[in-house]
């Protein structure tokens, strides 16, 4: 369901990431075929706007390697009457037209034929548009546009699967105290994106944190007070880590965070964030032992592996462990 989509844009899900590069394959085909300008995939987000998913690599498409930037709702674009009349919708010429005067894409990038048909999620909701563009006048046949349509059940196939994926990710992976991903679910989404930062040289940055004297908390306190404790550092690091960071509960009282970083300044700041939520934490637990006067404090490590990455995530996560236990040593 689309409940389980993890960022305004699907695009920045690295969960898609093997389905973008099929789509890339069905969108360079589906215009090379018709002899159009240029093919996109344009993803729809309802507060946002609309932004292009995938774009046609022929030389003429002017949007060919650019960044994908956001189009406002109130934009005169032609995938808009798609959204708006969830269809299809075919332009041969809008040249002339005074409903297309204001269009962007007419009047500055000359597009004047459009056909365009909606992607749509398991529940019926629009995910976005699978469209073509062209400079000239057009007369699509009807088998034509059933080829496109054709192409985007494929697509609406593999957002399938991206949603049955982040269901049993939600059920299966996920820690049921903290609400972050168990050691299983952290490990697959962090080989997930070991294999992205190899393919675009990203470094990684891996921390590990502990929480400390786990045993005080559940002997002074009670086991209702541990759970509390362990349940603040899962929010603190929810509240501190970035959009595109990984994190999980991976042992009892063990937590690790995995991202793609600058230096290792990047990791201290997270960390410094980290402690500096659980500073103005307060826990209280109904039947506590004794009132409860402290906040949880943690020990951390953190280790860099720039690229090229060579080091398996197991060897990533035991000396990112080794050194959270040297910062624990400190403290005695």
């Amino acid at each position: 369901m689309v409940q389980f989509k993890t960022r305004d844009w699907l695009v920045d899900d690295d969960a898609i990431a093997p389905s973008l590069e099929k789509w890339q394959r069905a969108v360079d085909l589906m215009t090379e075929l018709l002899g159009a300008s240029a093919g996109f995939i344009v993803e729809y987000n309802d507060r946002l706007g609309y932004r292009a998913a995938v774009t046609s690599t022929n030389d003429a498409n002017p949007y060919a390697g650019c960044d994908s930037t956001v189009t406002g709702l109130d934009t005169n674009i032609f995938c808009r009457q798609v959204i708006a009349q969830g269809g299809s919708f075919y332009e041969p010429d809008a040249r002339e037209k005074p409903e297309w005067a204001d269009n962007p894409e007419l009047t500055e990038d000359g597009f004047c034929s459009y056909f365009g048909v909606p992607v749509t999620w398991s529940n019926g909701t629009i995910f976005g548009t699978i469209c073509v563009f062209d400079c000239k006048p057009t007369q699509y046949s009807d088998t034509l546009q059933k080829l496109i349509e054709t192409i985007r059940d494929l697509i609406e196939a593999d957002l399938r699967l991206y949603e049955q994926f982040q269901i049993m990710r939600s059920i299966s992976l996920s820690d049921p105290l903290t609400g972050l991903n168990n050691r299983a679910g952290f490990e697959m989404l962090a080989q997930q994106k070991i294999r992205i930062a190899k393919r675009y040289h990203h470094h990684i940055g891996l921390i590990f944190i502990d929480l400390d004297d786990m045993k005080h908390w559940n002997d002074d306190y009670g086991h209702a007070a541990g759970d509390a404790a362990l349940k603040a550092v899962g929010a603190a690091i929810t509240a501190s880590i970035r959009e595109v960071d990984i994190c999980g509960r991976i042992g009892g009282d063990e937590f690790a965070i995995l991202g793609y970083v600058r230096n290792r300044g990047d990791l201290t700041t997270i960390i410094t964030r980290i402690r500096n939520v659980l500073q103005t934490t307060r826990i209280s637990v109904p039947g506590s032992k004794k009132p409860i006067h402290e906040t949880p404090k943690i020990s951390a490590g953190a280790s860099v592996f720039f690229e090229p990455v060579k080091e398996s995530l197991e060897e990533m996560m035991d000396m990112a462990d080794r050194e959270m236990y040297r910062d624990k040593n400190r403290k005695k």
